[in-house]
């Protein structure tokens, strides 16, 4: 685990610079290659082979050099094979030197043999290119300049603005689509103009003059029917023995690793698993114990203090908390931004940020419950789309039983959707008019979400489908609209404290059998995450694998917001915000003081306006990002 840079050229200074950037993803050592065409290096925090694992790995045998960011989790079944074929190995098990022997063995077909989180490149003297790859889903980040004869490659923005001849400039087009439509890592083009990211389950070939050739190499198949033959007890089974395993090889580490525990089902059920793995005596680096490190919120609406103290007493962790303040975060929000290097949704993702600082000397790996939500239809507005998959199929009496037996949620739903369209007829609050005088060309140039971006990166062949279909709706959320965003915000905060975060539920392997299972294995009886909730009977603690409210890690926001609401209107009222060419500074602050007085509307547009501002302030306006 790691960051990693690159650039064609041979800048040694450069390269330096780049590394001292992200020195927070890997303060254990760190490796450089300075070549005729490409120069390549890595931070490294040691995770897997901690005496032999330093990068860049050179092969012997061809001269290929690799920096790899991430984690395989078939390494040693992968390098057995390997040897059988008559590849020789240096190291005794380094996961970086067995994707470079794959990668020698079978060219770029060896990514359909890597199971795990990854971000690697390769310098191959034989064809003078770079080859370079994205794990599936998207866990670990990958991000690129490319201008003319120049290429630049790295793990985090920051490092590639090292170069003073890489423009900081605002992306016009995705910070509107943003401020207008809350979406943001959804494609390939950054909030910085001329930085792109590599799409997850793409690879790009790069050669010596700057031209890149980007694939696409994974996509799931997706189960487009309501229902089968099969029973529930059939899937419950081959779920369990699927979760099982995926949470037993993310479990593999030379170093003490821990769980985040927001009280979710997910976060839950993976430390549930854990406890179980542990049982059965499978050789964990859990310093004696299970560690669970949660955020609190006492007496608050969000406190999720019941579900976790239920979860610590079943597995018997060693428990740690933090309690997120609105005075630190206003503290921390300058160097969070930072840390994150793109504006958020939410000012939620802080509440992680948090939970990993605790974290920080007590172990280097936690494992994380996200992407269940998006993957099993763990949200209520999912059953949208479940309403029109039965209708579409003619499975009415489906429709009408999920209706009675799960009325207390649905209610709650319709209730708050009739709601939000009587607040919208009379809402006051607008995003767009306070964007009023924003640059034509600029809004011109946003889409709105659900269209298609022309690019060098392959579109999904169901990425713009009509969301009519449950499964093929919860593919575009876990490949587009909410997962990438989710995995942003979970690698910078972990990495911030040089801690490697491991996500499940976004194993391949689960993923491909998730998206393979019919509709009413998501939503029935009144239960959403249907086959999950099964298969964890009796494994996990039944206050938890029943609960149907859902909160997870977040903060009170708004209430944040209001409490420091002269400082905001401070931000909102200055010059620098002002002279943007962005916003309506009058609407804006009219618009505030409405809110402020309870005026109903979008609460959170004034958290993207204010994250905008501060970020454009922390990366656009000062020279330098060290």
């Amino acid at each position: 685990m790691c960051g990693i840079v690159g650039f064609l050229g041979d800048d040694r200074s450069l390269l330096e610079r780049m590394l001292k950037s992200i020195h927070h993803r890997g303060p254990d050592s760190f490796g450089i290659d300075v070549g005729p065409n490409f120069s390549i290096g890595m931070r490294r925090l040691s995770i897997i082979d901690i005496s032999g694992g330093e990068q860049p790995v050179i092969s012997q045998e061809t001269g290929c050099k690799i920096v790899f960011n991430g984690e395989l989790y078939n390494s040693p079944e992968l390098r057995r094979q390997l040897q059988s074929q008559g590849l020789n190995f240096v190291s005794d098990h380094s996961d970086t030197e067995t994707v470079l022997k794959a990668y020698e063995a079978w060219g770029s077909d060896c990514l359909t043999h890597l199971v795990g989180m990854f971000a690697f490149v390769i310098s191959d003297p034989r064809t003078k290119n770079l080859f370079i790859a994205r794990d599936r889903l998207g866990i670990k980040p990958l991000y690129y300049h490319c201008d003319q004869r120049r290429f630049l490659f790295a793990s985090e923005i920051k490092a590639i603005l090292q170069d003073p001849q890489v423009a900081r400039s605002v992306n016009e087009s995705v910070m509107i689509r943003f401020l207008l439509y809350r979406v943001h890592d959804d494609g390939e083009d950054t909030f910085f103009d001329g930085i792109k990211r590599l799409l997850p389950g793409h690879y790009m070939i790069v050669s010596p003059d700057a031209t890149i050739e980007i694939t696409r190499y994974w996509e799931p198949n997706i189960n487009d029917k309501f229902t089968s033959d099969r029973d529930d007890t059939y899937y419950s089974e081959q779920f369990g023995e699927i979760f099982e395993k995926v949470v037993r090889r993310h479990l593999l580490s030379d170093v003490p690793l821990g769980v985040s525990l927001s009280g979710g089902l997910d976060s839950s059920g993976i430390a549930s698993m854990t406890n179980l793995l542990m049982k059965a005596g499978s050789d964990l680096h859990t310093q004696g114990g299970l560690h669970t490190f949660s955020a609190l919120y006492p007496g608050q609406s969000i406190d999720e203090s019941k579900y976790i103290s239920e979860v610590e007493k079943f597995v018997s962790a060693t428990p740690h908390y933090c309690h997120p303040s609105v005075d630190e975060f206003w503290d921390d929000i300058d160097t969070w931004i930072w840390f994150q290097e793109e504006p958020t949704i939410s000012s939620a993702p802080y509440a992680y940020y948090s939970v990993y600082r605790i974290a920080k000397g007590q172990v280097k790996v936690i494992l994380s419950g996200n992407g269940g939500d998006e993957l099993l239809a763990g949200y209520i507005p999912y059953f949208k789309a479940y309403m029109t998959s039965a209708f579409d199929q003619k499975r009415y009496l489906d429709l009408m039983r999920e209706l009675y037996r799960g009325r207390d949620l649905y209610g709650k739903y319709f209730a708050q959707f009739a709601k939000q369209k009587l607040t919208l007829a009379k809402n006051q609050i607008s995003i767009s008019s306070m964007l009023a005088s924003i640059r034509p060309q600029g809004l011109q140039r946003t889409q709105t979400p659900g269209t298609q971006t022309p690019g060098t990166q392959t579109p999904s062949n169901f990425e713009f489908t009509p969301d009519r279909n449950l499964n093929y709706r919860l593919a575009q959320d876990v490949l587009r609209y909410s997962t990438p965003n989710l995995l942003r915000y979970e690698d910078k905060n972990s990495m911030a404290f040089s801690i490697e975060s491991r996500v499940p539920f976004l194993d391949h392997e689960l993923v491909e059998h998730i998206f393979s299972l019919p509709i009413d294995q998501k939503i029935k009886f009144g239960w959403n995450r249907y086959v999950y909730r099964n298969a964890m009977r009796n494994k996990m603690p039944e206050l938890n694998r029943t609960r149907r409210s859902k909160i997870g890690f977040t903060n009170p926001e708004m209430e944040w917001m209001k409490h420091r609401s002269d400082q905001v209107r401070e931000i909102f009222a200055s010059d620098q915000l002002a002279g943007r060419g962005i916003f309506n500074q009058q609407a804006i602050l009219d618009q505030f003081d409405m809110w402020l007085a309870g005026c109903p509307g979008d609460g959170l547009a004034f958290w993207r306006i204010l994250v905008c501002e501060l970020w454009m302030r922390r990366y656009i306006d000062r020279p330098t990002v060290l």
